[in-house]
Protein backbone atom coordinates (compact mmCIF):
# COMPACT_ATOMS: atom_id res chain seq x y z
CA UNK A 1 0.00 0.00 0.00
CA UNK A 2 3.29 2.40 0.48
CA UNK A 3 4.17 1.80 -2.68
CA UNK A 4 0.83 2.69 -4.27
CA UNK A 5 0.73 5.74 -2.54
CA UNK A 6 4.00 6.56 -3.62
CA UNK A 7 3.11 6.34 -7.27
CA UNK A 8 -0.28 8.01 -7.15
CA UNK A 9 1.83 11.06 -5.11
CA UNK A 10 4.58 10.75 -8.36
CA UNK A 11 1.70 10.83 -10.81
CA UNK A 12 -0.04 13.45 -9.03
CA UNK A 13 3.29 16.00 -9.17
CA UNK A 14 3.89 14.86 -12.93
CA UNK A 15 0.74 15.75 -14.28
CA UNK A 16 0.97 19.50 -14.38
CA UNK A 17 3.88 19.53 -15.38
CA UNK A 18 2.66 17.10 -18.54
CA UNK A 19 -0.44 19.10 -18.81
CA UNK A 20 2.39 22.04 -19.25
CA UNK A 21 3.96 20.54 -21.83
CA UNK A 22 1.18 19.37 -24.34
CA UNK A 23 0.46 23.00 -23.85
CA UNK A 24 3.88 24.19 -25.00
CA UNK A 25 3.61 21.86 -28.30
CA UNK A 26 0.26 23.22 -29.02
CA UNK A 27 1.61 26.64 -28.68
CA UNK A 28 4.72 25.85 -31.07
CA UNK A 29 2.58 24.80 -33.79
CA UNK A 30 0.05 27.67 -33.01
CA UNK A 31 2.79 30.43 -32.91
CA UNK A 32 5.83 29.13 -34.86
CA UNK A 33 4.78 26.23 -36.59
CA UNK A 34 7.23 24.19 -35.54
CA UNK A 35 7.47 20.77 -37.36
CA UNK A 36 7.83 19.04 -33.76
CA UNK A 37 4.94 20.22 -32.24
CA UNK A 38 2.87 19.41 -35.12
CA UNK A 39 3.68 15.85 -34.93
CA UNK A 40 3.47 15.29 -31.67
CA UNK A 41 1.01 17.72 -29.88
CA UNK A 42 -1.86 15.05 -29.94
CA UNK A 43 0.39 12.05 -29.51
CA UNK A 44 1.19 13.80 -26.15
CA UNK A 45 -1.76 14.95 -25.25
CA UNK A 46 -3.33 11.20 -25.47
CA UNK A 47 -0.42 10.25 -23.60
CA UNK A 48 -0.97 12.80 -20.58
CA UNK A 49 -4.44 11.66 -20.60
CA UNK A 50 -3.20 8.09 -20.35
CA UNK A 51 -1.25 8.74 -17.25
CA UNK A 52 -3.70 11.08 -15.79
CA UNK A 53 -6.73 8.16 -16.27
CA UNK A 54 -4.26 6.14 -14.60
CA UNK A 55 -3.84 8.34 -11.78
CA UNK A 56 -7.65 8.79 -11.06
CA UNK A 57 -7.42 4.71 -11.43
CA UNK A 58 -4.88 4.65 -8.39
CA UNK A 59 -6.24 6.94 -6.43
CA UNK A 60 -9.54 5.40 -6.51
CA UNK A 61 -8.27 1.99 -5.73
CA UNK A 62 -5.85 3.41 -2.72
CA UNK A 63 -8.78 5.20 -0.88
CA UNK A 64 -11.45 3.21 -2.15
CA UNK A 65 -13.87 5.77 -3.49
CA UNK A 66 -14.14 7.31 -6.91
CA UNK A 67 -12.47 10.73 -6.06
CA UNK A 68 -15.23 12.97 -5.71
CA UNK A 69 -14.91 13.21 -1.62
CA UNK A 70 -13.38 16.76 -2.20
CA UNK A 71 -13.42 19.80 -4.58
CA UNK A 72 -10.15 19.15 -5.24
CA UNK A 73 -10.17 15.80 -6.21
CA UNK A 74 -13.19 16.89 -8.41
CA UNK A 75 -11.16 19.38 -9.90
CA UNK A 76 -8.57 16.85 -11.51
CA UNK A 77 -11.86 15.14 -12.81
CA UNK A 78 -12.36 18.14 -14.10
CA UNK A 79 -9.29 18.62 -15.86
CA UNK A 80 -9.24 14.87 -17.40
CA UNK A 81 -12.44 15.29 -18.71
CA UNK A 82 -11.86 18.62 -20.32
CA UNK A 83 -9.07 16.70 -22.35
CA UNK A 84 -10.63 14.13 -23.23
CA UNK A 85 -14.02 16.14 -24.40
CA UNK A 86 -11.38 18.15 -26.25
CA UNK A 87 -9.72 15.43 -27.81
CA UNK A 88 -12.71 13.69 -29.04
CA UNK A 89 -13.71 17.19 -30.76
CA UNK A 90 -9.89 17.37 -32.27
CA UNK A 91 -10.40 13.73 -33.65
CA UNK A 92 -13.68 14.55 -35.18
CA UNK A 93 -13.23 17.85 -36.45
CA UNK A 94 -9.12 17.38 -37.36
CA UNK A 95 -8.88 21.32 -36.21
CA UNK A 96 -6.33 21.05 -34.09
CA UNK A 97 -5.28 25.33 -33.54
CA UNK A 98 -7.62 25.97 -30.89
CA UNK A 99 -5.46 22.96 -27.91
CA UNK A 100 -3.68 25.63 -26.30
CA UNK A 101 -6.14 27.73 -25.27
CA UNK A 102 -8.72 24.87 -23.80
CA UNK A 103 -5.91 22.77 -22.65
CA UNK A 104 -4.93 25.79 -20.50
CA UNK A 105 -7.99 25.33 -18.34
CA UNK A 106 -7.26 21.50 -17.87
CA UNK A 107 -3.96 22.55 -16.65
CA UNK A 108 -5.06 25.02 -13.90
CA UNK A 109 -7.62 23.00 -12.93
CA UNK A 110 -4.96 20.05 -12.26
CA UNK A 111 -2.89 23.04 -10.64
CA UNK A 112 -5.24 23.57 -8.13
CA UNK A 113 -6.02 20.03 -7.64
CA UNK A 114 -2.64 18.58 -6.87
CA UNK A 115 -1.49 21.37 -4.72
CA UNK A 116 -4.60 21.16 -2.38
CA UNK A 117 -5.96 17.36 -2.48
CA UNK A 118 -5.80 15.19 0.65
CA UNK A 119 -6.50 11.80 0.99
CA UNK A 120 -9.81 10.83 3.32
CA UNK A 121 -9.69 8.03 5.26
CA UNK A 122 -13.13 7.99 6.85
CA UNK A 123 -15.84 8.77 4.19
CA UNK A 124 -19.63 8.11 3.45
CA UNK A 125 -20.72 4.70 2.57
CA UNK A 126 -22.40 6.03 -1.02
CA UNK A 127 -19.26 7.48 -1.98
CA UNK A 128 -17.65 3.74 -2.93
CA UNK A 129 -20.82 2.87 -5.73
CA UNK A 130 -19.57 3.11 -8.86
CA UNK A 131 -23.14 4.15 -10.16
CA UNK A 132 -22.05 7.50 -8.28
CA UNK A 133 -18.64 7.31 -9.87
CA UNK A 134 -20.82 7.26 -13.46
CA UNK A 135 -22.96 9.64 -11.72
CA UNK A 136 -20.41 12.21 -11.00
CA UNK A 137 -18.42 11.25 -14.47
CA UNK A 138 -21.16 12.23 -16.51
CA UNK A 139 -21.75 15.42 -15.03
CA UNK A 140 -17.70 16.75 -14.98
CA UNK A 141 -17.88 15.36 -18.95
CA UNK A 142 -21.25 17.37 -19.34
CA UNK A 143 -20.06 20.63 -17.90
CA UNK A 144 -16.49 20.58 -19.06
CA UNK A 145 -18.10 20.12 -22.76
CA UNK A 146 -20.29 23.25 -21.98
CA UNK A 147 -16.85 25.00 -20.60
CA UNK A 148 -14.92 23.68 -24.16
CA UNK A 149 -18.31 25.29 -25.95
CA UNK A 150 -17.91 28.74 -24.14
CA UNK A 151 -14.08 28.92 -24.80
CA UNK A 152 -14.97 28.20 -28.78
CA UNK A 153 -17.36 31.27 -28.93
CA UNK A 154 -15.14 33.10 -26.71
CA UNK A 155 -12.14 32.58 -30.01
CA UNK A 156 -15.26 32.73 -32.50
CA UNK A 157 -15.74 36.32 -30.87
CA UNK A 158 -12.20 37.07 -31.13
CA UNK A 159 -12.16 36.37 -34.71
CA UNK A 160 -15.29 38.62 -35.50
CA UNK A 161 -13.59 41.37 -33.84
CA UNK A 162 -10.20 40.92 -35.94
CA UNK A 163 -12.20 40.51 -39.59
CA UNK A 164 -14.26 43.77 -38.53
CA UNK A 165 -11.01 45.80 -37.66
CA UNK A 166 -9.42 44.32 -40.68
CA UNK A 167 -6.43 43.28 -38.34
CA UNK A 168 -5.71 39.84 -39.85
CA UNK A 169 -2.81 39.05 -37.46
CA UNK A 170 -1.78 35.55 -36.26
CA UNK A 171 -5.48 34.86 -34.72
CA UNK A 172 -6.84 35.31 -38.01
CA UNK A 173 -4.35 33.05 -39.37
CA UNK A 174 -4.20 30.52 -37.59
CA UNK A 175 -7.72 30.13 -35.83
CA UNK A 176 -10.57 28.47 -37.92
CA UNK A 177 -12.86 30.36 -40.17
CA UNK A 178 -16.14 31.64 -38.02
CA UNK A 179 -18.02 28.75 -39.55
CA UNK A 180 -15.76 26.54 -38.05
CA UNK A 181 -15.58 28.21 -34.77
CA UNK A 182 -19.17 27.89 -34.55
CA UNK A 183 -19.44 24.32 -35.44
CA UNK A 184 -17.51 23.26 -32.96
CA UNK A 185 -19.16 25.79 -30.46
CA UNK A 186 -21.99 23.63 -31.05
CA UNK A 187 -20.57 20.15 -31.28
CA UNK A 188 -19.83 20.67 -27.87
CA UNK A 189 -23.39 22.23 -26.50
CA UNK A 190 -24.69 19.05 -27.83
CA UNK A 191 -21.93 16.74 -26.26
CA UNK A 192 -22.28 18.86 -22.59
CA UNK A 193 -25.98 18.29 -23.22
CA UNK A 194 -26.06 14.34 -23.81
CA UNK A 195 -23.95 14.11 -20.98
CA UNK A 196 -26.48 16.09 -18.70
CA UNK A 197 -29.01 14.10 -19.93
CA UNK A 198 -27.25 10.62 -18.45
CA UNK A 199 -26.50 13.04 -14.98
CA UNK A 200 -30.28 14.00 -14.41
CA UNK A 201 -31.66 10.08 -15.77
CA UNK A 202 -29.44 8.30 -12.97
CA UNK A 203 -30.07 11.51 -10.32
CA UNK A 204 -33.62 10.81 -10.57
CA UNK A 205 -33.51 6.90 -10.68
CA UNK A 206 -30.91 6.02 -8.74
CA UNK A 207 -30.29 8.35 -6.07
CA UNK A 208 -33.69 8.34 -4.56
CA UNK A 209 -33.22 4.62 -3.65
CA UNK A 210 -29.73 5.28 -2.31
CA UNK A 211 -29.34 8.38 -0.18
CA UNK A 212 -32.24 8.64 2.78
CA UNK A 213 -32.80 12.25 2.60
CA UNK A 214 -33.40 12.59 -1.14
CA UNK A 215 -35.10 15.75 -1.99
CA UNK A 216 -36.62 16.29 -5.67
CA UNK A 217 -36.40 20.02 -4.81
CA UNK A 218 -32.60 19.65 -3.76
CA UNK A 219 -31.10 23.29 -5.06
CA UNK A 220 -28.22 21.22 -7.23
CA UNK A 221 -31.12 18.92 -8.65
CA UNK A 222 -33.09 22.04 -9.72
CA UNK A 223 -29.97 23.79 -10.80
CA UNK A 224 -29.02 21.26 -13.03
CA UNK A 225 -32.81 20.75 -14.47
CA UNK A 226 -32.84 24.53 -15.52
CA UNK A 227 -29.07 24.50 -17.41
CA UNK A 228 -29.98 21.16 -19.10
CA UNK A 229 -33.53 23.24 -19.71
CA UNK A 230 -31.41 26.10 -20.96
CA UNK A 231 -29.31 24.15 -23.63
CA UNK A 232 -32.54 22.29 -24.86
CA UNK A 233 -33.78 25.83 -25.85
CA UNK A 234 -30.89 26.88 -27.27
CA UNK A 235 -30.41 23.74 -29.25
CA UNK A 236 -33.97 23.76 -30.13
CA UNK A 237 -33.78 27.34 -31.15
CA UNK A 238 -31.01 26.47 -33.51
CA UNK A 239 -33.50 23.99 -35.72
CA UNK A 240 -36.92 25.54 -35.07
CA UNK A 241 -35.22 29.37 -34.98
CA UNK A 242 -32.16 28.81 -37.50
CA UNK A 243 -29.88 30.42 -34.89
CA UNK A 244 -26.57 31.06 -36.44
CA UNK A 245 -23.27 32.93 -36.34
CA UNK A 246 -22.90 35.40 -33.21
CA UNK A 247 -26.33 34.20 -31.39
CA UNK A 248 -25.24 30.95 -30.82
CA UNK A 249 -21.65 31.41 -29.26
CA UNK A 250 -23.20 34.46 -27.65
CA UNK A 251 -25.94 31.69 -26.16
CA UNK A 252 -23.10 29.45 -25.43
CA UNK A 253 -21.43 31.99 -23.58
CA UNK A 254 -23.70 33.15 -21.32
CA UNK A 255 -25.74 29.77 -20.82
CA UNK A 256 -22.05 28.61 -19.04
CA UNK A 257 -21.67 32.26 -17.35
CA UNK A 258 -24.78 31.40 -15.56
CA UNK A 259 -24.15 27.56 -15.16
CA UNK A 260 -20.87 28.64 -13.10
CA UNK A 261 -22.38 31.46 -11.15
CA UNK A 262 -25.80 28.75 -9.91
CA UNK A 263 -23.53 26.09 -9.18
CA UNK A 264 -21.37 28.76 -7.31
CA UNK A 265 -24.56 29.91 -5.38
CA UNK A 266 -25.68 26.90 -4.58
CA UNK A 267 -22.46 25.33 -3.16
CA UNK A 268 -21.77 28.19 -0.62
CA UNK A 269 -25.03 29.61 0.04
CA UNK A 270 -27.14 26.77 0.03
CA UNK A 271 -27.73 23.10 1.49
CA UNK A 272 -27.75 20.13 -0.15
CA UNK A 273 -28.27 16.49 0.19
CA UNK A 274 -25.09 16.22 -2.36
CA UNK A 275 -23.06 17.20 0.59
CA UNK A 276 -21.88 13.56 1.51
CA UNK A 277 -20.24 13.77 4.83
Amino acid sequence: MAMLEYFVDLLKISLPVLYLFTIFLYGLAFFLDEQFGIRNRTRFLIATLIVHLIYLLSRTLLTGHPPVTSVFEIMSVVSFTIGVAYLYIEMRSHVKDTGMFILTLAFLFEVVSAAFIKDYVHVNPVLKSSVLGLHVASAMLGYSALAISAVYGGLYLMMYHEIRSSRFGIVYRKLPDLQTLEKLSYVSIVLGFIFLSIVILIGYVWLPKTIDDFRYADPKLIITDIVWAIYFVALLSKRAMRWTGRTVVIASILGFCLTVVSMVIVNVFLPSFHNFK
